[in-house]
């Protein structure tokens, strides 16, 4: 590609290959980019993946088997409470 002021040839950039220097000018152009370029591989979730986090089915899971265990945990309280409890919620009386 020439430069657009000069029309010297514009060499590389060895930083940054997207770029290319006017030795004359002094000037930094942006190279075009080439049509055939490969496209970036465009991911399934839009959000970044972390390490410590497990995959979407595995997180359900888990919830679904801590709320099965909470749920459980709550029916034993209430059954332990109406057994010592008497009528308008007051405890009975032991004899």
């Amino acid at each position: 590609m020439k430069c657009p002021r000069c029309g010297n040839e514009l060499r590389i950039s060895r930083k940054d290959p997207r770029f290319g220097l006017c030795d004359t000018c002094r000037k930094k152009y942006r190279l075009p980019e080439p049509a055939s370029a490969p496209a970036p591989e465009e991911e399934e979730e839009h959000y970044p993946k972390y390490a410590n986090i497990p995959p979407k089915p595995v997180r359900e899971k888990r919830e679904r088997e801590m709320r099965k265990a909470y749920d459980e945990l709550l029916a034993i309280g209430r059954e332990e409470r109406k057994e010592r409890r008497g009528l308008f919620g007051r405890r009975k009386k032991s004899k």
